[in-house]
């Protein structure tokens, strides 16, 4: 059968959701979930962020309580979803699956016995809905494929609409906030768009990758940029392995490698007579902010290394519990770095446990990716450049952070779901017959 064109495939998308996929708990949790943490940062006046900045309101003042709504509509949409996928998740007992049990009982034993900063039991409370949430992000991935694109194409389109609309309410400022969203996190927000865009139809999309990164630029977020980049490259080098076997395309590939470099430096020339280079060159140096002393290079990627020497100097005090779920968000310890929080909160033995997991598993979906599934390859790529970004951002393994959720829900795909229906299982079983008087009957199996 002659693959579908990306366009096309769009568009049966859109059409499956109008055509009664809305109808979707999962798809109407992700919906919910997006624009409640985003309205915030959306509606927000001009004045705001000096006010939000300096500690006089959070971002739950300006939403007048959106925020609150956010996780509930999330774990309800898919706790509804799960309807689909609970059982068979549970009967397919994935390796992984095990782990994260047994992972977080030593956790929540070890915190609660040794670790040395529990603020509150709302760190414990945390912890449990970020493992409820993977649970029930592992039956997400059991239920039927329809159903499973109907709630993505939900969650893209959401992000889509949220980060386009704060664009032109909010427009890009110098201080490059855009309304109260951090330039960080909206960067984010457009790579997880970019992400499940690709997961969703198993391929790259050039339109959508440029449009992602002009969003990621437009705020000058360097590491979300670099792990878009890479992302982006690898889907298509993966996706494309095939041409170093074959000869034919070796020679194909090897002519728009050439027609490439001769291009770009006569593009450039040729554009060189229509725009000025240096002011070309010199917007570029000063959006990514490379010789800011305040951003750049020897300041320690935005004085990174003097949140990193927190964690080398106290590496002494937590080597085995750590200082507890979340400690490290609480500012008790602000190590800037998803990886190193991993080792702050649980501690370098547990903490090194979890790391080498998650290292593991996008491997694993790498690997599996290669061999027969496409989905598995996008969130394979999106785990492994997901740690590149935590490597110089703060820690994503959280409910109560956009990218957190969608970081646990690709590290939890597990492949897809080969199983019929009751009604076609029904059909596809053979039958058997005897003749009882001239009638035929079926024969129940044993009989």
């Amino acid at each position: 059968m002659k693959p579908i064109s990306a366009p096309l495939q769009n568009l049966v998308l859109l059409r499956n959701v109008v055509y009664g996929g809305f109808l979707n708990s999962a798809g109407i949790g992700f919906t919910v979930y997006i624009f409640a943490i985003l309205y915030p940062g959306i509606c927000a006046t001009s004045g705001m962020l000096n006010e939000l900045r300096s500690g006089v309101i959070t971002m739950a003042n300006v939403g007048e309580g959106s925020l609150f709504i956010a996780v509930p509509s999330l774990l309800l949409g898919m706790l509804i979803f799960a309807r689909h996928g609970v059982f068979k998740a549970i009967y397919r007992a994935q390796p992984f699956l095990v782990f994260l049990f047994i992972f977080s009982s030593m956790v929540l034993f070890v915190s609660l016995v040794g670790a040395d900063f529990l603020i509150s039991g709302s760190q414990m409370i945390q912890y449990a809905i970020t493992i409820g949430v993977f649970l029930l992000s592992l039956c997400f991935w059991q239920a039927p494929t329809r159903y499973i694109d109907d709630a993505l194409t939900m969650a893209v389109i959401a992000l889509f609409i949220s980060l386009i609309s704060a664009a032109l309410i909010q427009g890009f400022h110098e201080y490059r906030w855009v309304g109260l969203i951090h330039p960080n996190h909206y960067a984010r927000y457009a790579y997880v768009a970019l992400v499940l865009h690709a997961m969703l139809t198993r391929r790259t999309n050039l339109f959508v990758f440029v449009l992602c990164f002009a969003a990621a630029y437009m705020v000058s977020a360097r590491t979300v940029m670099i792990g878009m980049l890479l992302f982006y490259l690898g889907m298509v080098c993966c996706l494309n392995y095939n041409a170093i076997t074959s000869r034919v395309r070796q020679i194909a590939g090897a002519r728009i490698a050439a027609a490439f470099l001769i291009a770009i430096p006569l593009g450039g020339l040729f554009a060189s007579f229509f725009f000025d280079s240096d002011r070309v060159i010199d917007k570029l140096i000063r959006d990514l902010a490379i010789f800011d002393p305040d951003r750049g290079v020897s300041s320690g990627f935005t004085g990174r290394t003097d949140s990193w020497s927190t964690f080398f100097n106290s590496m002494d005090q937590f080597v085995f519990f750590g200082y507890g779920f979340r400690s490290s968000r609480y500012g008790l310890h602000a190590v800037h770095s998803g990886v190193l929080s991993y080792f702050m909160d649980f501690g370098l033995i547990l903490g090194g446990i979890l790391l080498t997991a998650v290292i593991a598993r996008s491997v694993y979906l790498v690997w599996f990716g290669l061999k027969d599934d496409k989905r598995a390859l996008a969130a394979g790529m999106a785990a492994c450049t997901t740690l590149v970004i935590q490597c110089f951002e703060p820690d994503n393994f959280n409910i109560g952070f956009i990218g957190a959720f969608f970081f646990m829900l690709i590290l939890s795909y597990i492949g897809p779901t080969k199983y019929l229906p009751p009604q076609r299982l029904r059909r596809a079983r053979p039958q058997m017959s005897r003749r009882i008087g001239g009638e035929s009957t079926p024969l129940q199996p044993g009989t």
